[in-house]
């Protein structure tokens, strides 16, 4: 399904209309300006920057007959100078006099000051200082603003930041609304959520964005179903196996009652207590493995238990399958601790689903050592075999359900092996670890249990 929508936009054009609609408010903003300036210096309320200089030219010839300080325009200053050089009269502050005189003597003067000389008739010569700025009519106006000039430059540039801050918040607005589909369409497929209708957006370029996400929601909803299948064709397989298995070994069981009770040899009856511990344990795994492919889940239940105990009871079973091609079974354990809190259960069937694997690729009268190690964090079982080692894409994938590799030590029993003891190990906080030995041939499978997995 394409995402369209009648009236959508580009971002390209959804910018230039808001930089233009930006321009627009400027140049109107720019125009106003103007226009309250002009009125202001049409109206008098604000002196235009060469209203004292106009004004003090045509008060030039009054001042050589008569000076009268009255006269002189507003925000200005003078001082009247005899034929000695001594002031006559002066209506400036001590600072603009040595500014004034130094104007006279070395023709400095600062950046905002001017001056203007007129010699009067009798010889008098008067000085008047003032600047080329705009400034208020109003003293009071004056005295808060002196530069009304610097003042709307200010409010100019702040109202100009104030409209792009506007525009740039419409703008950003509009893309986040935009985006809200775009983000709530995500966030549900990511909660694998694939059951809804993707909301267009007003932006062109989100819509290809949607267009594409929802070629991805359709080929992944397609990718749950046939993974669903895949699980469901699995659980009938193995629910199928596990009761076809049960057949067989009730066969094996009721055989060896038979042989029990036939008067065999010593020797027998001991092969004999193999077969029934063994058949035992097979019936309880296909309950566990029903269990599982039932609930797809697997029952916990931790527990303290004693640990030489599990060891011989892992022992007694490891021994019993490795009589079978004539390896020796070696038991080595350097753990102080007496008790461990697991779930005895599952951790022996994981470690014995390692020595079956290590039983099944030795060669017959070979050698099989368990060792029970510790650190600081771990309780750690290895169990090393003497085979031909795993292949470098066993150790990358052996802990893959159902994988299988002809060429290597992996076949159809050896995935799920694997896979159960990577699950057990991490059920304990723990992780399980292939490697192949550095200086002997065959593998070492470690499974390492948190000693605190509470």
């Amino acid at each position: 399904m394409e995402i369209k929508r009648k009236k959508t936009i580009s971002i390209y054009r959804l910018f230039l209309e808001h930089l233009i609609g930006l321009s627009v408010a400027i140049i109107g903003l720019i125009m106003a300006f103007i226009i309250i300036i002009s009125v202001s210096f049409q109206s008098g309320f604000v002196l235009p920057a060469n209203y004292t200089d106009v004004k003090l030219n045509q008060l030039e010839e009054t001042f050589i007959e008569d000076f009268d300080s009255t006269l002189l325009p507003p925000y200005c200053s003078y001082v009247v100078v005899d034929v000695n050089g001594e002031v006559f009269d002066s209506d400036m502050t001590e600072k603009d006099l040595n500014k004034t005189k130094s104007y006279l003597l070395s023709g400095n003067k600062s950046y905002y000051d001017f001056y203007k000389e007129i010699t009067q008739m009798n010889g008098n010569i008067i000085i008047i200082q003032y600047d080329l700025l705009a400034h208020f009519r109003n003293p009071l106006l004056h005295k808060m603003i002196p530069y009304p000039e610097l003042l709307m430059l200010l409010l100019l540039l702040g109202c100009v930041i104030l409209f792009a801050v506007i525009t740039a918040s419409k703008f950003s607005k509009k893309l986040k609304q935009s985006l809200i589909s775009i983000i709530t369409t995500t966030e549900k497929i990511g909660n694998q959520d694939l059951d809804f209708d993707i909301t267009p957006t007003q932006i062109s370029e989100f819509n290809s964005v949607l267009n594409t996400i929802e070629k991805l929601k359709v080929a992944l909803s397609s990718s749950l179903k046939e993974q669903w299948n895949k699980e469901q064709q699995k659980k009938t397989q193995l629910s199928a196996l596990a009761h076809d298995i049960k057949t067989p070994l009730t066969v094996i069981k009721g055989n060896a009652e038979l042989l029990e009770e036939s008067g065999s040899s010593k020797e027998n009856k001991e092969l004999i207590t193999y077969i029934q511990s063994s058949s035992d344990t097979i019936e309880k795994y296909l309950e566990l493995l029903m269990s599982v492919v039932n609930n797809n889940s697997i029952h916990i239940d931790k527990n303290v238990i004693s640990l030489r105990n599990f060891l011989h009871d892992v022992s007694t079973e490891s021994v019993a399958l490795c009589k079978t091609k004539n390896i020796v079974f070696q038991l080595k354990n350097t753990v102080k601790y007496d008790t461990i809190y697991v779930d005895g259960a599952l951790l022996k069937r994981a470690i014995m689903n390692i020595v079956d694997n290590a039983v099944r690729y030795s060669d017959t009268n070979s050698e099989i050592d368990f060792t029970i190690t510790e650190n600081e964090s771990y309780i750690i079982f290895h169990i090393a075999d003497t085979g031909k080692g795993f292949s470098e894409e066993s150790l990358k994938k052996a802990t893959q359900e159902f994988f299988t590799e002809d060429t290597s030590r992996t076949n159809q029993h050896y995935g799920l092996g694997l896979s159960f003891a990577k699950a057990i190990a991490e059920i304990h906080q723990g992780i399980l670890e292939l490697r192949n030995q550095i200086d002997a041939k065959g593998a070492i499978v470690s499974i390492k249990i948190l000693k605190n997995n509470s």
